[in-house]
Formats: structure tokens, sequence, C-alpha cells
């Protein structure tokens, strides 16, 4: 399945853990904040599992939303996007409960 990773966290040290943990996974970045690549169910849940383990602050939140493969064919792209670098290989939110 393909997957997008989308997240606003404030803490630069807990950012740059989130893009090591999605690039280890071999997503690629697509904009500042947002990740696609393409896993099974068992690795975007150990992958959720990693990034539940850090420190999000209070406002922070991560989204890791499933797209076919067939209704990411069917994108509309405005403006400037280099393709080559996305390579197409249930719905979890990430957020503090406190």
């Amino acid at each position: 399945m393909l997957y997008w990773i989308i997240y606003d966290i404030t803490n630069d040290r807990i950012r740059s853990k989130i893009v090591s943990i999605c690039k280890n996974y071999g997503f690629f970045r697509v904009q500042k904040s947002s990740f696609i690549g393409e896993l099974t169910k068992n690795r975007i849940e150990m992958l959720a599992i990693e990034i539940r383990n850090l420190e999000l602050g209070n406002d922070d939140c991560i989204f890791i939303i499933p797209t076919c493969k067939s209704c990411f064919s069917e994108k509309d792209i405005i403006g400037y996007l280099d393709e080559e670098r996305i390579k197409q290989k249930d719905f979890v939110i990430i957020q503090n409960d406190a």
C-alpha cells in the first residue's frame, strides 16, 4: 500500500527524528513536511510505533494516510513536482493525547 506521512511538528529535534524514520523506511520527501512511500501493513505499523515513542508536543500532529495506487494515479498536481522522486512502489493519526 502507498502511504503519505504528513506532519506539523514544532520541535526541530523531533522533526529531524521523524525525517530520519521516514527515510529509514524508504519514504521519499515530497515537500518539507510530507513523505510518500510503499510499505506492507506490518511495516507501517512498525513505523507508527517508532513515531509514537517520540515525545510529541501538545500541538504536534502526524498523519499516516493510506492511498491505493489507483487513486494516486488520479492525482492532480498544480505547480511543479519532480515525479521521478516519487516511486510507486486505514487512516492513522498520531498526536499527543495530553
